[in-house]
């Protein structure tokens, strides 16, 4: 394929969607899914996108899209859906918000453009004043500069001329229109926006970028149990469990491990003699799973008779720290 052939397919949107305070990733979507809406085959609007079919269309990666979908639907200019089994995510443009928020853009444009008009006529009219005056008479634009000069001010501080005045009045104007939020030397605000997550719907817990299925937080939940449990008075302060919930997402999504191998295996590190202290929270579990795994294929491969041994001297360990009177010990039975 040549190079011409790859720029067969050109993507456009509409500017004024950035104004809107879209982002160009936004705008970009936003004309995606208005180039879809009378493409679809639903009487609704509604049609399907997958991410991936969004980054094919756009070059948009996961987190910009998710960002973009966000300004959308706070803005209410995109509705989704889920339907179907298994679920897929629907989308559909809400022309009547859209068309309300483009009416009020036009009508901010003019009245900027009505004032920065203004601004032009005062310039003028106290130019022509001070050509017209003549033999020492004050012109028009000194007048009206004596008489700002002359009016009290009620903040207090220095006086300003009406010249003075216009020429601010004018700057601000000027940077208004050639500043936005989406500009690069635009001022940030205080809230880093690359930090805010969506939403996600199938997140039945979320802390920023933290979240997990209803399945991963009842895991996490049911690690913390035990974990509280087994060490009684001196357990650790209740763990952010949305982060235990996402490292469980993560060991399931990206680790391929099952839900069953993972409560069996710190199920395991609870009753093992050193691992109990080693491992007792989702991060440390996935960091040491193959090694912890290996060591548990390892001791169930031994014979009885070494299991046997192994366990008397756990049971004389125990006794040893009841027959001390240990606080805090954990007892096994």
């Amino acid at each position: 394929m040549s190079i011409i052939d790859l720029m067969a397919r050109p993507i456009a949107f509409n500017r004024a969607f950035v104004d809107l305070g879209l982002g160009m990733c936004g705008a970009m979507m936003l004309s995606q899914a208005l180039y879809w809406r009378p493409r679809t085959s639903n009487p609704d609007g509604w049609f399907y996108k997958s991410q991936a079919e969004w980054q094919s269309e756009t070059g948009m990666t996961r987190r910009e899209q998710e960002t973009a979908r966000k300004r959308l639907a706070q803005a209410g200019f995109i509705e989704e859906a889920r339907r179907g089994v298994p679920a897929r995510l629907y989308f559909r443009v809400n022309i009547e918000a859209l068309e309300a928020a483009l009416a009020a853009l036009s009508e901010s444009h003019k009245a900027k453009r009505k004032t920065a008009e203004n601004s032009n006529e005062i310039h003028s009219m106290a130019d022509s004043a001070n050509l017209v005056c003549t033999n020492g008479a004050p012109s028009m634009a000194e007048s009206a500069n004596q008489e700002c000069t002359d009016a009290p001010i009620k903040s207090g501080g220095k006086r300003q001329s009406i010249t003075e005045i216009t020429t601010e009045t004018t700057a601000e104007i000027t940077a208004e229109g050639l500043s936005g939020p989406d500009r690069p030397d635009a001022s940030r605000s205080t809230s880093d926006d690359s930090a805010t997550e969506p939403g996600r719907p199938d997140a039945a817990i979320q802390s920023g970028r933290y979240w997990g299925t209803q399945d991963d937080l009842s895991l996490a939940t049911w690690m913390w149990e035990q974990l509280a449990e087994q060490l009684g008075q001196d357990k650790p302060r209740e763990p952010n469990l949305a982060r235990w919930a996402n490292t469980i997402r993560l060991m399931r999504q990206q680790d391929r491990r099952e839900q069953v191998h993972i409560r069996a295996l710190f199920k395991w590190c609870r009753q093992h003699g050193f691992w109990s202290a080693n491992v007792q929270c989702p991060d440390k579990l996935r960091e040491k799973w193959s090694q912890l795994a290996a060591q548990r294929k390892a001791e169930r491969r031994k014979s009885p008779e070494q299991a046997g041994l192994d366990r008397a001297a756990e049971l004389r360990r125990i006794h040893e720290q009841r027959t001390g009177n240990q606080q805090g010990a954990i007892y096994e039975h």
